[in-house]
């Protein structure tokens, strides 16, 4: 076994995506880079039903909805959405998010590229 090494820009691309934690490289995560262009909304309510999806804002402001709860989430911000739980997200404003993403266990990416 051996460290991965990503060099920025270098993570594995699906759409807005970037992917530095693959599923090829570790079965207990997947860690991105998510950017979210302004005035876009994200993916359409959904739950995981065995994985922890988390999220950290680097810039921008993203707002989420979790179940019934709407978060306005600025740079700093740590949201985790346990299994189970309806969520979505989507950036009002008129600047470019971007967030990191852990999905635990892996497997987000495999989806991802099966869409």
């Amino acid at each position: 076994m051996k460290a991965v090494v990503v060099r920025p820009g270098e993570g594995h691309r699906v759409g807005n995506v970037e992917f530095l934690a693959r599923s090829a490289h570790t079965p207990r995560f997947n860690l991105a880079v998510i950017e979210i262009q302004p005035q876009r909304g994200g993916p359409p309510i959904h739950a995981h039903a065995a994985e922890d999806d988390a999220f950290y804002i680097l810039e921008g402001e993203l707002t989420f909805t979790v179940e019934d709860e709407v978060v306005a989430a600025g740079p700093g911000t740590f949201v985790l959405v346990p299994p189970g739980l309806r969520h979505t997200f989507r950036n009002d404003g008129d600047a470019l998010v971007r967030m990191m993403n852990v999905h635990a266990p892996a497997g987000f990416d495999l989806r991802l590229e099966q869409d």
